[in-house]
């Protein structure tokens, strides 16, 4: 069992002062595995704690946790064992019993993690566990990522068994006398993942008896190639990427100009900085997105699952939550008296008269005014017509240009207002026509003239 240490080693798996949590099903991988961190646990320094799920699958289940209770009251090593009825969970939340087992598993090494203020949770996964993941994802279709499950160390959980072969924990128990079960459910050739265990890798082995080695080679190529795309997507992120309340931000000229293997994993690394997971997002909806992302202009979108939105707006690629319902429309009478505010637009507004001439700064504030936390315009106030409105637009909204009429619609699209924005954006009206767009638009028909002779500064101020 050398081989084991050097593991452990090479990835630097356990540290003086570490908490392991060891995941104990009673089989002989998780018993030898057991067996060999206890016999080492002074030498690197560490504490043991131990943890058994039952499935409540098979009736040798209820006999295999109250093994491995008896072999944790041996050794002095806390104990927690936890029964969960699977089939019952994967039919409430519509999924596989292998897909349920695991949601549990982890869920129950979680609270664990918490209790005991656990730093490793150590897996009795060992070398032909991991070939065979490596043919289960390729059979169910997978990426580079796909190829590179189960490695020996993942985040806070570490397989020390990762290069070991069955038959060698097996004799390793046989050698130390240690009793173990053998779990009738992986004789059961209705799994995938039992299938290739029993009927794939054998056929395998007939045209390769280094069948596992290979595979393990493969996976090991694929986790190198995987972390350099991993760490260059990060890089970008931090380099260009933003976060807005509930929303993710990326410029797609930067996406554009990466390599498409690139591409696709900032997608995912966008989906998974607004969810925490890309375990829903499919390759097709990937795709969907990258087509999106790659068109030189407009605004699109695209429905993801877990109510999760990707969309373009001109230059931005956002990934959001979808909004149950969309801004409502808003109208407020303003006569021009105190402060005025417009909670949808989260923005106060004020208006003062004046009677006295112009400075020069007031005669320069008749010009277009980038969006600001204030912004500030000098009119005509005997142009306009009391009371003012201030509402959101409306189908029909059109802005009096030099040349003639323009519509809303195309003024936002040509400034590049984004879709999201626009019907919140408060427009300012006299009679009916629209007079101000705070930050984008002011109308001929109240700019400062020579003839002025009543000023009305327009303010407008957003928290």
């Amino acid at each position: 069992m050398e081989q084991v240490w050097r593991t452990v080693e090479q990835f630097h798996m356990l540290e003086p002062g570490d908490r392991v949590l060891v995941a104990v099903s009673g089989g002989p991988d998780s018993i030898a595995l057991l067996h060999l961190l206890d016999k080492q646990k002074e030498k690197y320094g560490i504490e043991l704690f131990v943890v058994h799920v039952n499935h409540q699958l098979r009736t040798e289940a209820e006999q295999e946790a109250i093994y491995v209770q008896q072999v944790c009251r041996e050794r002095n090593l806390p104990f927690q064992m936890f029964s969960v009825d699977v089939q019952t969970y994967a039919r409430q939340n519509r999924m596989s019993l292998e897909q349920a087992g695991h949601e549990v598993r982890h869920n129950c090494f979680r609270e664990c993690k918490e209790r005991w203020q656990i730093t490793k949770l150590a897996l009795g996964h060992h070398g032909d566990d991991r070939a065979e993941s490596v043919l289960l994802h390729l059979v169910q279709g997978c990426g580079l990522d796909g190829l590179t499950a189960m490695p020996p160390q993942d985040g806070w959980i570490i397989r020390p068994l990762a290069e070991i072969r069955k038959q060698d924990l097996i004799a390793y128990c046989e050698a130390e006398k240690l009793h173990y079960f053998i779990d009738s459910s992986n004789l059961e050739t209705e799994f995938l993942r039992n299938r290739i265990r029993l009927e794939i890798l054998p056929e395998l082995r007939q045209l390769n008896p280094q069948i596992t080695d290979a595979l393990l080679r493969l996976q090991d190529s694929c986790a190198a190639d995987a972390d350099y795309l991993e760490r260059s997507t990060a890089a970008l992120w931090e380099q260009y990427g933003s976060r807005t309340a509930g929303q993710i931000l990326f410029p797609a000229e930067v996406l554009q100009k990466q390599h498409v293997a690139l591409q696709r994993r900032i997608l995912r690394y966008l989906y998974r900085q607004l969810t925490g997971s890309e375990t829903n997002l499919t390759f097709r909806q990937v795709e969907q997105m990258q087509h999106i992302a790659l068109q030189q202009n407009g605004s699109q979108q695209i429905h993801l699952t877990d109510g999760v939105i990707f969309f373009r707006e001109y230059n931005t690629l956002n990934i959001a939550w979808r909004q149950k319902k969309q801004t409502e429309a808003y109208r407020y009478i303003w006569n021009l008296e105190g402060m005025l505010s417009v909670p949808e637009w989260n923005g106060m507004f004020q208006a003062v008269v004046s009677e006295k001439g112009l400075s020069e700064e007031s005669k320069h504030q008749n010009t277009e005014y980038a969006a600001d936390s204030s912004m500030e315009i000098a009119i005509d106030a005997d142009q306009l017509r009391a009371p003012l409105q201030i509402r959101s637009r409306q189908p029909g909204d059109r802005l009096v240009m030099p040349y003639g009429h323009k519509k809303l619609k195309q003024f936002f699209i040509d400034k590049k207002v984004p879709a999201s924005e626009r019907g919140r954006i408060p427009l300012v009206l006299s009679g009916e026509e629209i007079i101000w767009i705070p930050g984008y638009y002011l109308a001929d028909c109240v700019r400062i003239t020579g003839e002025t002779k009543r000023i009305c500064r327009l303010s407008c101020y957003r928290k």
